[in-house]
């Protein structure tokens, strides 16, 4: 993967995300690891506030933004919410 993996762990009470931790972001270079740095407080976020892995694909980091889904996703998955 040329820009880097993206996973993430959940900890959740009940149906209800508490904390999205980022383990690995897509840090290649220096402007991957900014645009990391910048989209993943916002991915949290979304994620602890909808109780989703339905986060917004934010310009600019698509890659990152689908990828952190799809890792929250299967988080998800295997706390099964």
């Amino acid at each position: 993967i040329r820009w880097g993996d993206v996973q993430v762990a959940v900890t959740a009470i009940g149906d209800d995300i508490v904390e999205v931790e980022a383990l690995s972001m897509p840090s290649a270079d220096r402007h991957t690891r900014e645009l990391s740095d910048n989209v993943e407080p916002v991915l949290r976020q979304e994620a602890i506030a909808f109780d989703s892995a339905d986060v917004s694909v934010i310009s600019g980091a698509t890659y990152t933004s689908e990828a952190y889904a799809r890792s929250l996703q299967s988080a998800l998955d295997q706390l099964d919410l």
